[in-house]
């Protein structure tokens, strides 16, 4: 990432959000940018929390759709041009210096973090340094569950522009940064949804660093029925939701068949993976490399280019909480950690189906689970989060934390590796499901080689 160059063109970028912001409807003339000493200025401040917003949401649901890849969420119909995925991507394999949006959440911290210093120089109003906190909180927390070495500058000052250290095989330092952004933006919420939304950050944060105390207390804070979610647009490709982009008639990039989640649904009808069939459309688009036409089985989560992709929410609070107690913190143990997982379930109502996937929306709520010791627990707890978060971007990164941990409990994963598996193909053997850049269940993304040619801090591939 060229560090410089980013900063160099902030103003132009603040600018120009600053004028979608506060012109929509209006009939003005384009001034042009906005110069950098006016950014902390009144007028200017929501663009430039905006641009911080923007560039996470800006291609997130894209990396979303590889990290469900990944994590078999969803199984690839063969489509490597518009709106499909590398061969590799396919099977779940990173190749070096796969990584993108890794700029882009390194613009999206550096702009917030930018918006920090210039409000508390001009004396901004508590709402829009909320914003900026909790903004720069979330882009470290997804650039530490989505990559698996740090790249960081050493001070959160703007100014700097020293080389961004590099932390080999952890993100630890991401998670750090994100708790103390987090905890400022606390600082300044005013209503109890700022609040929730700063918890569950925060709540999101421990959990990765081991912090299962504080992790629960955090949760405990967030409302169950709390959302924070990416505000996906239609009016440019790149704000939309990808992940039904690719799915649509027209492209139809993968299927729901041959995964956990087709069965899954047709026997209990939850309709947080909720699928169905297309009569006009068989197959997807594409061969899948030695298997064929794939039958096409679209997920019916996402309706539209506009449907917005949640990154927080109380549900999943609920389970960071039974994850926590599982893990000795919080008490209770697994009726506790039971209690609250069947509090996710229960809320929802099972569709009606047949074998075509969705006929009709129900009114009888989900059957709760049971658990007779500590290991079946954290399966119900792992499959809980796997059918919560559906595509959402968390899979794969909570396989990698689950690995790192020694968790418990199995996890939900087809065997397509299996020749007598119905979705066998030699794909998934000659390249390895989570592994990157090489190295064995990594379940992340790899540096981009633009960050490798120009950070001398950072090695090169298989240095």
């Amino acid at each position: 990432m060229n560090y410089k160059k980013i900063k160099k063109s902030l103003g132009i970028l603040s600018g120009a959000l600053v004028l979608t912001v506060f012109t929509a409807g209006c009939d003005v003339t384009n001034p042009g940018p906005i110069q950098d000493e006016f950014l902390g200025d009144e007028a200017a401040q929501i663009g430039l929390v905006n641009g911080a917003i923007r560039s996470i949401v800006n291609g997130y649901t894209d990396r979303a759709f590889d990290m469900a890849l990944i994590s078999r969420q969803i199984f690839p119909g063969g489509q490597i041009g518009a709106w499909g995925t590398a061969v590799q991507v396919h099977a779940g394999n990173i190749q070096p210096e796969y990584g993108a949006n890794f700029t882009a959440m390194h613009q999206a911290r550096f702009i917030a973090e930018t918006a920090i210093q210039r409000f508390t120089e001009a004396g901004a109003s508590d709402n829009r340094l909320y914003l900026a906190h909790l903004w720069a909180g979330f882009s470290y927390r997804i650039l530490g569950e989505w990559w698996c070495d740090t790249v960081l500058p050493t001070t959160t000052d703007p100014t700097n522009t020293d080389p961004p250290e590099y932390f080999a095989g952890t993100t630890d330092p991401y998670f750090e940064r994100a708790v103390a952004s987090f905890t400022s933006a606390l600082s300044f919420a005013a209503t109890d949804a700022e609040r929730d939304a700063a918890y569950a950050g925060r709540a999101q944060a421990h959990l990765w660093l081991g912090n299962w105390q504080q992790a629960h207390d955090d949760a405990a804070q967030v409302s169950i029925d709390f959302v924070q979610a990416l505000d996906q647009d239609e009016s440019e490709s790149g704000l939309y939701n990808y992940i039904w982009e690719a799915n649509s008639g027209t492209f139809r990039s993968y299927t729901v068949k041959f995964t956990f989640y087709e069965d899954y649904y047709l026997q209990t009808g939850d309709p947080r993976v909720r699928w169905g069939t297309d009569p006009a459309y068989p197959l997807a688009v594409g061969s899948l490399s030695g298997f064929g036409p794939v039958p096409y089985k679209p997920m019916l989560k996402y309706t539209s280019r506009n449907d917005d992709v949640n990154i927080a929410s109380g549900a999943e609070m609920r389970l960071v909480q039974a994850e926590a107690i599982l893990r000795g913190a919080g008490g209770g143990g697994v009726g506790a950690a039971m209690d609250l997982i069947n509090q996710v379930r229960t809320r929802k109502m099972a569709d009606v189906t047949n074998g075509d996937g969705y006929v009709s929306a129900g009114g009888t709520p989900l059957a709760a689970v049971t658990a007779a010791n500590a290991d079946e627990a954290w399966t119900h707890l792992k499959r809980e989060r796997r059918i919560e978060m559906w595509l959402e971007g968390r899979a794969a990164p909570d396989e990698r934390r689950w690995l790192n941990t020694s968790a418990p409990g199995t996890l939900d994963i087809p065997d397509w590796e299996n020749p007598s598996h119905p979705g066998y193909t030699p794909l998934f053997t000659e390249y390895r499901r989570g592994e990157t850049n090489g190295v064995p269940n990594s379940f992340c993304f790899d540096i981009p080689g633009s960050e490798r040619d120009r950070n001398p801090n950072v090695p090169g591939v298989g240095g």
